[in-house]
């Protein structure tokens, strides 16, 4: 009786699916409690914010973004909630999509008049190019002072070339002040992605048509 023989690569036999690598770097547990309705309307928004960046990738190509988020009014805290809502991954069944851009890196801002937030992430396949905090700490220079960058958050067991935080009070004696803080910063981030070559050159277009605020989404 011939025996079974084993399936060998070139046969007709259907090949295994390519397994899709997950490049989502998960981001740091809340180290305090918020007000339910609060974290639920920083989910909602950050949420959205992923939905739509993820989107606009798809159309141009591009894979990092900087964005401005009204909801965490500066709390670095719940700015940090938003970029996790923003990269939980989406689920297409869902009546009203969430998240989906994990797979892109990015900065978030969140400013008032006395405090500049700003968190960075990069997913795990980009951040040998451009690490978070390295990212965050030409931004936090430029904008603020070397005081300032050494304030930047790392997260333990989280590369810090995926997650880097900073929080940066108006302070007028060491010549801070988080509103001035705000256009620049988003000059400043694209600037250095120009320099690494993850952001296109392009003359004929202003790096405004890429930074996403609430009035992009309605």
């Amino acid at each position: 009786m011939a025996t079974e023989q084993p399936l060998v690569e070139g046969t007709h036999a259907e090949q295994a699916p390519e397994i899709e690598i997950d490049v989502i770097v998960p981001g740091p547990a809340a180290t305090k409690e918020f007000p339910e309705k609060q974290l639920k309307t920083i989910l909602k928004e950050g949420g959205k914010r992923g939905v739509e960046i993820e989107g606009a990738a798809d159309m141009g190509g591009l894979q990092f973004f900087c964005t401005m988020i009204e909801k965490p009014e500066g709390d670095v805290d719940l700015l940090i909630e938003s970029m996790k809502a923003m990269n939980q991954k989406s689920n297409p069944s869902e009546e009203e999509r969430k998240g989906g851009a994990g797979k892109l890196g990015k900065m978030i801002f969140s400013c008032t008049d006395s405090v500049f937030s700003a968190v960075a992430y990069v997913p795990s396949d980009k951040a040998e190019a451009c690490s978070a905090k390295e990212w965050l700490e030409e931004v936090v220079l430029n904008v603020a002072n070397k005081e300032a960058v050494e304030t930047i958050k790392t997260f333990e067991g989280i590369p810090e070339r995926s997650w880097a935080a900073v929080s940066i009070k108006t302070d007028g004696e060491k010549n801070l002040f988080a509103i001035k803080m705000r256009d620049p910063s988003i000059s400043m981030a694209y600037n250095f992605l120009k320099k690494k070559g993850l952001f296109p050159e392009n003359d004929d277009e202003d790096d405004d048509d890429y930074v996403f605020g609430d009035e992009d989404f309605p």
